[in-house]
């Protein structure tokens, strides 16, 4: 009965062992989730706020805008061709980001599935 005894406290004791290193896995993998996702957040935020400068650009340029000659015509066509080259970059830049993002993700929620075998 007493080796029955030492052989569950030993079991109970690697099994806590595997518990506390999961824990602190999982701590770990909190972490980083949590700064991803902050990150995320500041991308995005960021793009938003470009964004919205260049339409309040573009806005008051229409607003203010009396094409009369063709000269004007194509100094406004390369305004607007620049501020489409704006976007298409904070875009591109937004989608880089949210792409690693994305990876970082993925692997994460492979540390966050819980394994039917032992470690």
């Amino acid at each position: 009965m007493a080796e029955h005894a030492g052989a569950s406290a030993d079991a109970l004791e690697s099994a806590r062992s595997l518990l506390a290193a999961r824990d602190r896995d999982l701590a770990e993998a909190d972490a980083e989730l949590a700064e991803v996702v902050s990150a995320a957040h500041v991308v995005a935020t960021e793009a938003i706020r470009k964004l919205d400068a260049i339409n309040a650009q573009i806005e008051a340029a229409v607003a203010r805008n009396t094409v009369t000659a063709p000269v004007e015509g194509r100094e406004f066509a390369r305004f607007l061709l620049d501020k489409q080259r704006e976007i298409t970059d904070v875009l591109i830049v937004a989608r880089a980001e949210a792409d690693a993002k994305t990876r970082v993700l993925q692997r994460l929620l492979d540390r966050y599935r819980v394994s039917s075998t032992p470690a």
